[in-house]
């Protein structure tokens, strides 16, 4: 049996996002089978993991010193490897195998001018508008800035792991071109697992209610405003006068998606906040997702193991590995605003052909069964373990 450090967040779902989720979801499976789990965090949390009962505090060298005392670890998960700390991991966990996660597409990532205007927007501080406003003409510096200090961060992950775990191999060009000299063999891909214990029962399909749903928040990668844009097109539509809309999240950006709902004087949209999606996926029929670019989105694969049709642009190389094109699902071309539109109608007028895809969405994702995915981990661990 392994002792497991996962270095994550110190909390449960729903107090989570999607990364975290995945850890605790994964966790309690290794401990089912007999594995040892521990968490390992950076950050205090004001919503504390309860299941995670032996826990270390990775900012704290006096917290690492007592747990190592008690404990010795096999397997390092650590889905926080941009911004490690290897210096520690590497002093106190010396014969421990490393596993970095990177659970989203490898970019080089910056900030963008679409999150400081939601900061100048959402602030009720006339100085600190003034100064956000000022900040504009230096985004390119810091672009380059940070791009720099991102391909650092990634550098040190690559030469301190003993396996980067990607979430497809269809981003493994994204790696390279990040760092060309990397070995493909130090790259694995695993995607994540499906987070509910059951289906949506595939008899009862026909009492879902027309309600088209999202899950996200509304910050810079999720592109909220199109969402809001396309449910436009949609609301004029007379024929679909008995359709809603359920936007389930919120954060960075929030109040802007809300003015242009105000502006659109859009009446069939349900802003719910942040809130348990479950019942939302067993009424809704029809997912939304414009993201600009996701790692292996959560949120889709607990819509489509709920019966919930997803509408997708095909704007990350994972998505191929859970939506086929006319299948179990729609797959738009990148920005082809009209075409969304299009195969949101078509499912919205087509009862019959809304009720197999969502069958076929169900049956789909029990490829990825929490059985299946950490089997593949299992596996891995094991390998890392014999190969010292």
């Amino acid at each position: 049996m392994m002792n497991i450090l996962f270095i994550s967040f110190d909390a449960d779902p729903p107090h989570m996002g999607g990364t975290a989720t995945v850890v605790n979801v994964i966790a309690r499976e290794f401990q089912n089978r007999g594995h040892e789990v521990f968490l390992g965090f950076y950050t205090k949390s004001e919503h504390p993991s309860v299941f995670f009962s032996k826990k270390v505090n990775l900012a704290s060298e006096a917290e690492i010193k007592s747990f190592v005392e008690r404990y010795t670890i096999d397997i390092i998960y650590n889905t926080q490897a941009i911004g490690t700390n290897w210096n520690i991991l590497k002093e106190y966990f010396p014969n421990a195998k490393i596993v970095s996660a990177y659970h989203n597409k490898p970019l080089l990532r910056y900030f963008h001018l679409e999150s400081l205007l939601n900061i100048f927007y959402e602030s009720n501080n006339v100085l600190y508008k003034f100064y956000t406003l000022c900040k504009i003409p230096l985004l390119p510096f810091w672009k380059l800035r940070s791009q720099r200090r991102e391909k650092i961060e990634f550098q040190k992950m690559y030469a301190n792991s003993d396996k980067i775990q990607l979430l497809s191999e269809k981003f493994y060009p994204n790696f390279l071109k990040i760092l060309p000299d990397a070995s493909i063999k130090k790259l694995v891909a695993i995607g994540n697992p499906i987070v509910y214990n059951a289906l949506y029962p595939s008899n009862k399909l026909c009492d879902k209610e027309k309600k088209v749903i999202v899950v996200c928040s509304t910050n810079y990668q999720k592109r909220a405003y199109l969402m809001i844009k396309i449910w436009a097109c949609i609301e004029k539509d007379a024929r679909f006068n008995d359709w809603t809309f359920d936007f389930v999240g919120g954060g960075e950006g929030f109040g802007r998606i809300l003015e242009l709902s105000r502006k659109l004087n859009l009446q069939r949209i349900n802003f719910v906040g942040y809130q348990q999606p479950l019942d939302y996926y067993y009424k809704g029929s029809i997912f939304m997702m414009t993201s600009r670019y996701e790692g292996w989105p959560m949120v889709l694969m607990e819509a489509m193991q709920m019966g919930v049709v997803p509408v997708v642009y095909n704007s990350f190389e994972s998505l191929s590995d859970i939506v086929t094109d006319g299948f179990n699902g729609f797959v738009v071309k990148n920005n082809q605003h009209n075409i969304f539109v299009e195969k949101m109608k078509r499912l919205m007028l087509d009862d019959t052909l809304r009720q197999e895809m969502a069958v076929h969405a169900m049956e789909s994702c029990q490829r990825y069964t929490i059985e299946k995915i950490v089997n593949r981990y299992e596996s891995l661990f094991n390998d890392l373990i014999k190969n010292e």
